[in-house]
């Protein structure tokens, strides 16, 4: 079995290296498409066994990753928590670990737990979610949600951290204390320092409630965020997505007042420059809808859906002819070349009670080189 994985695995890396060397750039992102992905893929997420295209944990559910570049190496940031909390254990029993592979499609192997689920004090004593890195300055720049309990329960001086029963009968409380905040590291491995203050909450001028799923990129010595919150026009929770600069990893963020998309509910954003086509791009999840869905900007304010409206579906066609349809697949993230131009696709698929990150190299057509 190792011996077939290893197998597979070159074959991959071969076909990935070999669709590189052989475009230049694309001219538009009409008639791009996904690689088949092997059966034996299917086969090894639901038995919780990584290979290459595959970042599952035993015991754990994962979901969703972030991948920076760095020194030859790909390092992935990736959400998981124990299965004993079950899925709902996203929101308050979460940590942010650390894996690193040769090649962006993996395999990817455990490295460190680099934000914890749990602290002793600060805003962001409970949970960490939602990992987007990007490479700034020579520095990693973690961004991630925690929730702020401050004030949701009596303590003493030192914290008494709240127990399951607790965070059960207080669930939607904890849901509308959800922020983002940054951790900093000069490498991979850290130690990534977090930041003493949140660095976005709702202003309740443009966004109320929540602040959750940033999507960062680093352009011109300036962050440009996606954030989500809810829509001050509903009285019920409506999710939409702004845009906000800001000169420090830390913020302040300066948002747009209009919403990316305002049609319907949106999350989960991936965010990249596109330095041939000179326009900004971003894959999101609309709510309700089986696929990804695609909006582009030139100035990085109004966004507008793209021409390839649908990035991706929400399936997976296997080398066997088959398709895959997981029950969820969310949060999108697409890695670029050194052109900004996409590469990779990853997705965190939810299916028959397991829950992990899927790879999948996207091709370039013939007609776009």
């Amino acid at each position: 079995m190792k011996i077939k994985s290893l197998v597979v695995c070159s074959v991959l890396a071969c076909i990935f290296a070999a669709c590189q060397s052989q475009k230049t750039v694309l001219n538009n992102y009409q008639d791009i498409s996904f690689q088949p992905l092997d059966t034996t893929a299917v086969a090894n997420f639901f038995n919780h066994k990584k290979q290459a295209q595959v970042l599952v944990e035993p015991g754990y559910y994962v979901w969703g990753l972030s991948v920076v570049q760095w020194e030859g190496k790909y390092h992935a940031y990736y959400a998981r928590w124990k299965k004993e909390y079950e899925h709902k254990g996203w929101m308050t029993h979460c940590e942010i670990a650390h894996a690193v592979a040769d090649a962006p499609q993996g395999p990817f192997e455990f490295v460190n737990v680099v934000l914890e689920s749990k602290k002793q004090n600060g805003w962001d004593a409970n949970n960490a979610h939602n990992p987007y890195a990007v490479v700034a300055d020579g520095k990693i720049a973690l961004y991630y949600i925690a929730n702020d309990l401050g004030g949701l329960f009596q303590s003493s001086d030192t914290l008494v951290y709240p127990d399951q029963t607790w965070f059960d009968a207080h669930r939607m409380e904890v849901r509308d204390r959800q922020r983002i905040g940054v951790a900093l590291a000069n490498n991979p491995n850290g130690p990534f320092v977090r930041s003493e203050k949140v660095v976005v909450a709702p202003d309740d001028v443009l966004f109320k409630k929540i602040a959750v799923n940033p999507a960062v990129i680093y352009k011109d010595k300036q962050y440009k965020m996606i954030v989500k919150g809810d829509d001050l026009k509903h009285k019920k929770p409506f999710r939409i997505q702004l845009v906000g600069n800001a000169d420090s990893p830390e913020g302040p963020f300066e948002f747009h007042p209009e919403p990316v998309y305002a049609k319907a509910q949106t999350e989960d954003a991936t965010l990249w420059y596109d330095t041939i086509l000179k326009k900004y791009f971003m894959v999101c999840h609309v709510m309700g809808k089986r696929d990804l869905a695609l909006f582009s900007s030139t100035n990085g304010k109004a966004w507008q859906e793209d021409k390839r409206s649908v990035f991706m579906k929400k399936e997976f066609v296997l080398t066997d002819g088959t398709v895959w349809k997981p029950k969820r697949v969310e949060r999108p993230f697409v890695l670029t070349d050194k052109n900004g131009q996409p590469i990779m696709i990853y997705v965190a698929v939810y299916d028959k009670n397991v829950n992990g990150n899927i790879a999948i190299p996207i091709q370039w057509n013939s007609q776009n080189k």
